[in-house]
């Protein structure tokens, strides 16, 4: 494969291979796997970190196209639930790319399109809690809160460590949801 065949989305789709099949994320595998040498990549991404920030912007938006259709037609603490749910099952479902995009270094985080792809997942959520919660200060904290609780569950249950067969890992996080949901 030639430079000139390379473009952004097949170096994004090869990390994630790279990323999925648990192998550290460096310039030499995504030549490797991209058939070219690893110097061609630079003239895409500058550094691997680059190319993570390039994972969370795909991540993010293919989230939000997913909350968007199946939120469709919800409303109010339904959706809300729904919401979290669909965040939590969308990120297991990809988790190693998930932690490889939780796992984005501070100082990368205030990346543009970064916020921007991110941003649109909360402008989503607001859509939501704006009829439940008109208190704009009161909402950030539900808005963090919940964040906190979809984040804790990926995390935890994409680690297994919320293996327990008191309860599944499901019904549990329903459980946090409605203990959440019922203070507003």
């Amino acid at each position: 494969m030639t430079a000139k065949t390379l473009s952004k989305e097949k170096i994004i789709s090869a990390a994630i291979e790279i990323v999925n099949n648990q192998e550290s994320l460096t310039f030499t595998k995504l030549g490797k796997k991209l058939g070219t040498r690893a110097q061609s990549i630079y003239n895409y991404f500058p550094d691997v970190t680059a190319v993570k920030v390039a994972l969370g912007i795909y991540f993010y938006n293919e989230l939000a196209k997913r909350l968007n259709a199946d939120l469709l037609g919800l409303s109010g603490k339904q959706a809300v639930k729904a919401f979290a749910n669909v965040s939590v099952q969308f990120a297991l479902s990809k988790f190693l790319v998930a932690q490889q995009v939780l796992g984005i270094p501070k100082g990368r985080l205030q990346d543009t399109d970064l916020n921007s792809s991110f941003d649109e997942i909360h402008k989503i959520l607001r859509i939501f809690l704006d009829p439940l919660v008109p208190d704009t200060q009161r909402q950030l904290v539900i808005s963090r809160m919940l964040r906190n609780l979809i984040i804790g569950e990926i995390i935890h249950v994409g680690n297994e460590r919320f293996n327990n067969k008191l309860m599944i890992t499901r019904d549990s996080f329903d459980q946090m949801l409605e203990i959440t949901l019922s203070g507003f």
